[in-house]
């Protein structure tokens, strides 16, 4: 019912137009970009300011956790953005309610557009038309510490969940408060990034059928069970600091960084994070293994959009255009370490330049996303179905009961829509 007041609500209101300069010099847009773009979104803006004269880009960074509401409420009220950089797993919402203008005929007419990842163009589209451009690009990925590793005395990264176990019982064994593995309990958005690539690898799902007819697939996923039947397992060895269960991501890093925890999924920025938070830290990446073998990795990040209340269409898709281009795409994005949304671009240029860009890049153009237009109220909201099922599974063992009541709360948000 929220989501469909809100979209009546933006649907009234595109009339009313947003952002844009009038009368003489340059045009001017606004540019809504999320707060964990921040290390790298004001040097976008600055390049292309710089070079276009006759255009001008005025930026407003918003805290992640208040963007899709903020931007909901900005276009209702009739002052939104002409840009946005939205997060891929709410650009169908978005597209959904109708605030997003259809570019597919200026898009396909790029000769580009078939060098960006499969995961961005998906959640791009809705009901077969393009409404956004991959911008920014990340991928969920197992970083290691090398040295608690080697302490161990673990040759290689774990490739299968067992692997996983004993080398975290292994790392712990060694004393001195360390721990062999961490993740965040209660951030249902951390945990669909870097949990569910252990379901996708082991041949488990989350979601089925087309956007307006979905339905979640938890109960009989035997995938989902023995997943979170692993994570139970870490935590009832204490193989996993007791702070993970309350940790609702905005300490994530801390454990990892704190060199008393071995292994720790997140994503591209976790690079950036942890040479500037804890440069003394040595580790590498590994993909994320699925049970028995093979992995998998939720690409992730952001695409770029222009509002269909926008005045400014012409120049707001030249900043389109010139933001996914391929020395602009090297230049700010994966010069910074931003995985660049260009395979051409990521293969090229970033993913030389050392192991785990490597690694990260091989993620993002090999990763899987979840596409839902209701993926806020069922998997990033902390009281949702989703975290809720988590935390239920992980730190009180009752797997089977949390996966049927996520199931039917889950049926009863896709129906009433």
């Amino acid at each position: 019912m929220r989501r469909a007041l809100l979209i009546a609500a933006v649907l009234a209101a595109l009339c009313a137009g947003c952002g844009g300069g009038g009368g003489s010099g340059p045009t001017t847009l606004t540019l809504w970009a999320r707060s964990d773009e921040s290390s790298f979104i004001q040097g976008v803006v600055n390049g292309f300011n710089r070079s276009h004269p006759n255009v001008r880009i005025r930026l407003t960074v918003i805290p992640t956790a208040n963007f899709v509401q903020k931007l909901g409420l900005g276009v209702a009220g009739g002052s939104g953005p002409d840009l946005a950089s939205i997060d891929l797993v709410y650009l169908p919402f978005f597209a959904s309610a109708g605030v997003l203008s259809d570019i597919t005929a200026r898009a396909h007419a790029l000769p580009y557009l078939r060098r960006f990842d499969g995961a961005h163009m998906q959640n791009a589209t809705y009901k077969g038309r393009l409404y956004a451009l991959p911008f920014s690009g990340d991928a969920s990925v197992l970083f290691y510490n090398t040295d608690l590793f080697k302490a161990a005395g673990i040759a290689r990264p774990p490739r299968t969940w067992a692997e996983i176990e004993a080398d975290a019982r292994k790392v712990s064994r060694t004393g001195q408060g360390r721990y062999g593995y961490y993740f965040s309990g209660a951030c249902g958005g951390c945990a669909v990034f870097t949990f569910m690539p252990l379901v996708w690898a082991s041949g488990g799902g989350l979601l089925a059928g087309p956007p307006e007819h979905q339905r979640p697939t938890l109960v009989a996923n035997k995938p989902l069970a023995d997943a979170l039947a692993f994570y139970h397992r870490l935590v009832s060895a204490k193989l996993v600091p007791p702070q993970a269960a309350s940790d609702a991501g905005a300490s994530q890093f801390t454990p990892f960084e704190s060199g008393k925890v071995a292994m720790f999924s997140t994503g591209s920025f976790g690079v950036s994070t942890f040479r500037q938070d804890a440069p003394h830290l040595h580790w590498q990446v590994t993909p994320i293994p699925g049970e028995h073998g093979g992995d998998a990795s939720f690409a992730g990040g952001d695409e770029i959009a222009v509002t269909r209340s926008s005045k400014h269409q012409a120049a707001a898709w030249e900043f389109v255009t010139w933001a996914t281009s391929a020395p602009v795409q090297q230049k700010y994005f994966g010069a910074q370490g931003v995985i660049p949304i260009r395979r051409d671009v990521a293969e090229r240029e970033y993913a030389p330049r050392s192991p785990a860009f490597r690694a990260l890049a091989r993620a993002l153009f090999t990763g899987r996303v979840v596409y839902s237009v209701q993926e806020n109220a069922l998997i990033n909201d902390s009281t949702g179905p989703w975290a809720t099922m988590l935390g239920r599974a992980w730190f009180g063992g009752r797997i089977q009961p949390a996966i049927r009541e996520a199931q039917s709360v889950m049926t009863n948000i896709l129906q009433r829509g």
